[in-house]
């Protein structure tokens, strides 16, 4: 995740050389001979996605413990929010929104009549602003009130990330550019979370997740789908508690998977023989 990074693996250091996923997508480098990744995150076919030899590990490719950290307590009304409203988390950094889908929130907004989108301002600002005046744009060309449905606030520490998702009602994954770990804290919360399945490693982190626990419902196709899942999520609470009663029954098999490891080190083995 640091610039520096390919800088170093655009150079032959070692005589096999693997990458993964801190960025969900081929390196494309020549130097590059492995890309790892997980069976349950790749759609058929994902050779043709990499310059790489792709090496699918075993469901989704990583061994993962719950964070076990206690949420902090959280009061809505506090950031000027109304508990009352359906709370809806949208959990990813600006630079996941692409603006292609920044209709998606207004029609959710038509449609729900009340509802609170939340938002986590970036550290850095400019990313935020972007993404805040964009959303302006799309809510506006609906004849609707931004600041009726929208709220950013400071980002978060874990407990206090925590606390907020506690808070909510439905998670809303970033389209495109799926989230993992931040979908991990919303499953160890018990949230429902809605995705919309991409055709590429980095569109399907979520719904890799959501596969695993059974929940295929959760996983839609297109955005009209995920905004129709939203407001269906948001409008009835019953289902929603049977989604989380679901999810704490099932989250128990994405944790200390050690297939994944095993996978590993076979692979490794193999090729450092190949050398």
């Amino acid at each position: 995740m640091d610039p520096m990074t390919v800088r170093l693996a655009s150079l032959r250091l070692a005589p096999v050389q693997a990458a993964s996923w801190g960025h969900p997508e081929t390196s494309g480098l020549p130097t590059i001979d492995y890309y790892l990744s997980g069976e349950e995150l790749e759609p058929e076919a994902a050779q043709a996605h990499y310059t790489e030899s792709l090496v699918a590990l075993p469901h989704l490719g990583c061994h993962f413990e719950p964070l076990n950290i206690a949420p902090a307590p959280v009061d809505p009304a506090q950031a000027g929010i109304d508990p009352r409203l359906p709370l809806l988390i949208c959990p990813g950094v600006p630079f996941k929104y692409a603006p292609q889908h920044d209709w998606v929130f207004p029609e959710i907004a038509r449609r729900l009549g009340r509802c609170r989108f939340i938002f986590f301002a970036h550290w850095t600002r400019t990313l935020s602003d972007r993404l805040a005046r964009r959303l302006q744009v799309a809510f506006k060309a609906r004849g609707l009130s931004y600041e009726r449905f929208v709220t950013f606030i400071p980002w978060q520490t874990p407990a206090g990330f925590l606390g907020w998702l506690r808070q909510a009602d439905v998670y809303l994954d970033t389209i495109g550019f799926s989230g993992f770990n931040t979908a991990l804290q919303a499953v160890e919360c018990g949230l429902p979370i809605v995705t919309r399945e991409g055709r590429f490693l980095r569109g399907r982190l979520a719904s890799g997740i959501l596969k695993r626990l059974g929940l295929h419902e959760l996983v839609v196709p297109t955005e009209q789908a995920y905004a129709d899942l939203v407001v269906r999520l948001a409008e009835d609470s019953a289902y929603r508690e049977a989604l989380a009663a679901r999810i704490e029954g099932s989250r128990a098999a994405l944790y200390e998977d050690r297939a994944p490891v095993r996978a590993l080190e076979d692979f490794l083995g193999r090729a450092a023989q190949g050398v």
